[in-house]
């Protein structure tokens, strides 16, 4: 699903933010990507969204080569990923309902699906009650999964997290990672770059760790791992 081959970045300061990195996740793979700040995470993001371009390297996503992808291209390569920030990114001004709907919108789908789907999303992640609220009467916790349905809303085969839990307390974040493992299970790769190694270790998943831009360390899952 995801594949990377010897893929570097350096910025125009010099700085190189990923050296040599090689890794492969697979369809339907749960993998934390992990490091301190400044390791290259948010990069990797970026590059897999062709938010950037690699500087060298191939990138191969649901195996298109996104290196040579035309920028006419990327809008349709977005709809099959989904990508949840740290600090959820929600509009203020729109309800939780609409704030899901927008991606809808922009895709130009009827009044009825948009309705249709964005119901069923907040049912199942347990915020059809707020529907009407905005996002300022929201708690973290509940801006967060408003943040993963706007993301999961369009379907897409791939979901990236980037520090999703890291405005909020353990309790919560435990509740968001609960909820990836679910949407994980119904076949989306997921991948969560976070630099909570503890978060990390108490669920055992497959880790990469990047540091310094390598990725020094490519931990399997665990032969057992706790059942949340």
């Amino acid at each position: 699903m995801i594949q990377l081959y010897h893929v570097h970045k350096r910025y125009p300061n010099g700085c190189d933010a990923l050296s040599d990195v090689t890794l492969r996740i697979r369809e339907g793979e749960f993998a934390f990507l992990t490091g301190p700040s400044g390791a290259g995470k948010s990069t990797l993001l970026r590059l897999l969204l062709v938010m950037e371009r690699a500087t060298d390297g191939q990138i191969l996503i649901g195996g298109r080569n996104i290196h040579v992808l035309r920028d006419a291209s990327i809008p349709f390569l977005r709809r099959n990923i989904g990508l949840v920030f740290q600090d959820f990114k929600l509009i203020p001004r729109r309800n939780v309902f609409d704030n899901v709907a927008i991606g809808l919108e922009i895709m130009g789908l009827g009044h009825k699906d948009i309705e249709r789907r964005v119901n069923q999303l907040l049912e199942g992640l347990r915020l059809l009650h707020k529907a009407q609220s905005f996002p300022g009467d929201l708690s973290g916790g509940e801006q967060q999964r408003v943040a993963i349905a706007r993301a999961l809303v369009n379907e897409p085969a791939i979901l990236l997290c980037d520090e999703p839990t890291g405005n909020l307390d353990p309790d919560l974040s435990d509740e968001v990672l609960q909820l990836l493992l679910d949407i994980n299970r119904r076949g989306t790769t997921v991948v969560v770059a976070t630099h909570d190694t503890q978060l990390v270790d108490r669920y055992g998943l497959r880790t990469l760790v990047l540091a310094q831009g390598q990725l020094v360390e490519d931990r399997p899952r665990a032969s057992r791992t706790l059942d949340f």
